[in-house]
Parts: structure tokens; C-alpha cells; sequence
């Protein structure tokens, strides 16, 4: 809860749910009738993100369980088959292993004290042995984030679901229209304000913009294209984020003027909005981004930025 790279990715997905920072709200609400009642969607779009967040989480954790069950019921399965081969060399006395332990249906509770009592009568020998402890909340504390939440750890659970294959091409429909949806927002918050402002074809507009994006995007598909996806998730999707929200607020607060802003909104929907907006417009917010902005940009200082690299001594499973 104190490191500021959390609150600084919780900021991030704030504008990336509700469409904040690159105008795709903005370009959206210029289609609104002049007396909407924008105070009514200010409250409902960020509620039904809420639920929609909850539910979603519940459904990642409870995939990424079960996966770490399966994980785990292999890793005991694999690690007792080595025990079990241990003990026909004679690497192991029989000796040690309580009489009521049934390598053919041994249980979680059964592997942990099996591998305890190996760990303290071989202790000088126990890391050649190569045993691993096969706990799930190991394989539950692995960071899994971005691409490989998503191409790893989602269908790794879903080869061992029931019809995997259907889920499957539900799962990836669902990242395609999760994708197609994003964009709509992202192209319209580019092409309204060049199609309002050099009056050229909407068409033309859109085709040249998602041609751009295509050719733009042909970097995170070559083979160091995770690293790009990592650096343009690190430092070009939450950073720029927070300096242009930033802008808007005081663009409205401070130039704009909150009072007139106000006015406008009363103006617009026939009554006055909550007071609350007011200070949050002009206090609350500027000052919570602007510490955080902050509070990032010295975090980021004082870390310098790093990567992950492919080592190609190592062997991975």
C-alpha cells in the first residue's frame, strides 16, 4: 500500500476504464444533447466500471486458483515420484518415512511432511536431491501481469477446464472485442478534433489513423517485441496519463475557471451540480495527482529503469 508504483498503477487504471487523459470521453460527450444530464452518467459510468472491476476480479482469481492447484497437484505428483526413486537407490532410508504415508494417493499435508523430515535428515545433502517444498501459496505469490496473465497464466487453467477448447475461443473472443471496444474510444478521441477542426472526411480520418496505429503497432510482434510492450506499458501508458489529466484538471479548474464551469453545468442540466465537485475539482484532485506525480517521478529517479532479459544459460521448464 506504500509504494507508489501501486497507487501510480491504480491511477493508471482509473484513466484506462473510464477513458480519461486522451479524449475519448471528451469527443463522445461533443455527441450529447445540450441539456444531458451529465452528472447522472459522472455517477453511473464509474459505478458500473466498479462492479464490472469486482466481478472481473473474481473471475482472475479464481482462475489463477485454480491453476496454482493444478500447478501444485503436479509439482507434489512429480516431486513423489522422485522420493519414490530416492528411496528404491537407496539414496533415502525407508526408515525415515512415517508408516502411514501412501506414496500411490498421498495428500498435500502427507508431501509437506514427508519433504520436512527428508529436509532435515539429508541437510547436507538435501539441495542435490532437487526437491521442491510444492506449496500453493509459492505459486500463488508469482507476479503474473500483463501479456502473460493473459497468453500464459489464463490458458494454462484453461487447457485443464472441461471443453477447454470452448472456453478457449470464448476467452480469446472476449480479448478481441476487450481490444476493438478500446480502440473506439482511442480513435474517436483522435479523429473528432481533426475532422471538427480541418473539416476532412471522418472516412478518410479513420482509415489513415488506424493505418498509422497498424505500422506503429508491428513493434510488439517481432521478437523483441515484449520488450517493447513492457516499456510502452511502464512509461508510455501510466506516466503521460497522469501529467495530461493533470492538465485537464487545472485547463478547467484554474484557466477555465471552476465557477463558470459550474455555471455552465447548471446552465446544461436545468439544476446546480453537487457542491462536492467543486472543491474536488479545484483542491482534492489537483493536489492528490500532482503529490503523486510527484512522489512518482522521484521514485523513478531514485530506480532506475531496468528489464528483464531471455538467459539462455538457464534451463526453464
Amino acid at each position: 500500500m506504500l509504494a507508489p508504483q501501486a497507487w501510480r498503477e491504480a491511477a493508471t487504471q482509473v484513466c484506462l476504464a473510464l477513458g480519461l487523459g486522451f479524449g475519448g470521453v471528451i469527443a463522445f460527450s461533443s455527441y450529447n444533447k445540450e441539456d444531458n444530464n451529465c452528472q447522472f452518467d459522472a455517477m453511473l459510468v464509474p459505478l458500473i466500471n466498479f462492479f464490472t472491476s469486482v466481478l472481473a476480479t473474481l473471475v482472475v482469481f479464481a482462475v489463477l486458483g485454480f491453476k496454482a492447484n493444478i500447478v501444485n497437484e503436479r509439482c507434489i505428483g512429480e516431486n513423489t515420484k522422485m522420493i519414490d526413486i530416492f528411496l528404491k537407490m537407496g539414496n533415502i532410508s525407508q526408515a525415515i518415512i512415517p508408516s502411514h504415508i501412501n506414496f500411490s494417493a498421498i495428500t498435500a499435508e502427507g508431501y509437506h511432511e514427508v519433504y520436512d523430515i527428508i529436509k532435515r535428515a539429508k541437510r547436507e545433502e538435501f539441495p542435490a536431491l532437487n526437491l521442491q517444498s510444492c506449496y500453493v501459496e509459492d505459486e500463488l505469490n508469482k507476479e503474473v501481469q500483463g501479456v502473460g496473465l493473459a497468453f500464459i497464466a489464463f490458458t494454462e487453467a484453461m487447457d485443464h477446464f472441461p471443453l477447454s477448447p470452448f472456453w478457449s475461443v470464448l476467452f480469446f473472443l472476449m480479448v478481441i472485442n476487450i481490444g476493438l471496444s478500446s480502440m473506439f474510444g482511442v480513435i474517436e478521441g483522435i479523429i473528432t478534433p481533426v475532422v471538427d477542426s480541418y473539416k476532412v472526411r471522418k472516412e478518410l480520418a479513420t482509415v489513415l489513423c488506424c493505418f498509422l496505429s497498424f505500422c506503429i503497432g508491428l513493434i510488439f510482434v517481432q521478437r523483441s517485441g515484449s520488450y517493447f510492450v513492457a516499456m510502452f506499458d511502464d512509461y508510455s501508458a501510466t506516466l503521460p496519463f497522469l501529467i495530461v489529466v493533470i492538465f485537464e484538471i487545472i485547463a478547467v479548474s484554474f484557466v477555465y475557471g471552476t465557477d463558470k464551469f459550474m455555471e455552465d453545468l447548471r446552465d446544461m442540466m436545468g439544476f446546480a451540480p453537487y457542491r462536492c465537485y467543486y472543491y474536488l475539482w479545484k483542491y482534492i484532485t489537483p493536489l492528490v495527482l500532482l503529490s503523486l506525480l510527484i512522489v512518482t517521478l522521484v521514485n523513478m529517479i531514485l530506480s532506475p529503469p531496468g528489464y528483464y532479459a531471455w538467459n539462455k544459460d538457464k534451463k526453464y521448464p
